[in-house]
């Protein structure tokens, strides 16, 4: 079974077309550059996948910038999709702050901010940015907003990151993935 994949589908009987993404040793190395705790890193392989999902779409050369600017623990996520196939991430945290989360959910590492996400389709073209609350929620509830208000178009979005624990393997590799169904 491949990893790191973009799989984009339509189903045209149901007028519902999506993409699904799996991210393996990518969001695996992402992930290992940095000492990150697992919640965060569970939190920045969700925007990695959400990056890569989004920057896949775009039907020309440029870039996707995913970025969070929040007052909770994780204060700063930025994850950008470079076309065809470059993607890169990083998650900035208070440690502190995160080891004293009872249950440290991505709503609750994030806390209260904004969402932006930008499109920039180079130099000779306007970038276009969307921007949404992050109020309490996770990022599977801010695309949610962020297509409500920008495309009109019902879409679902699921997020998912965990380690791949491997028998016989030493260390741990992280997985990520995200689906996006749009009616």
């Amino acid at each position: 079974m491949a990893d790191d994949l973009v799989l984009p589908f339509e189903v045209k009987p149901l007028g519902v077309r999506g993409r699904i993404v799996r991210l393996g040793p990518v969001v695996s190395d992402i992930l290992h550059r940095h000492a990150y705790p697992a919640p965060v890193s569970r939190l920045l392989g969700e925007a990695v996948a959400l990056t890569a999902m989004l920057g896949t779409a775009m039907k020309f050369d440029g870039k996707f910038i995913l970025q969070t600017k929040t007052d909770g623990p994780v204060d700063m996520i930025v994850a950008d999709f470079l076309s065809p196939h470059g993607i890169r991430g990083y998650a900035r945290f208070d440690a502190g702050k995160v080891a004293a989360l009872a249950t440290p959910t991505p709503a609750a590492l994030l806390g209260k901010g904004h969402l932006a996400m930008t499109v920039d389709q180079g130099p000779d073209m306007d970038r276009y940015q969307g921007i949404v609350a992050l109020d309490g929620n996770d990022l599977t509830a801010a695309a949610h907003s962020y297509f409500a208000q920008s495309e009109q178009i019902p879409t679902r979005v699921r997020l998912a990151a965990a380690p791949l624990l491997e028998r016989g393997v030493s260390g741990e590799s992280w997985r990520a993935a995200a689906i996006m169904v749009q009616h």
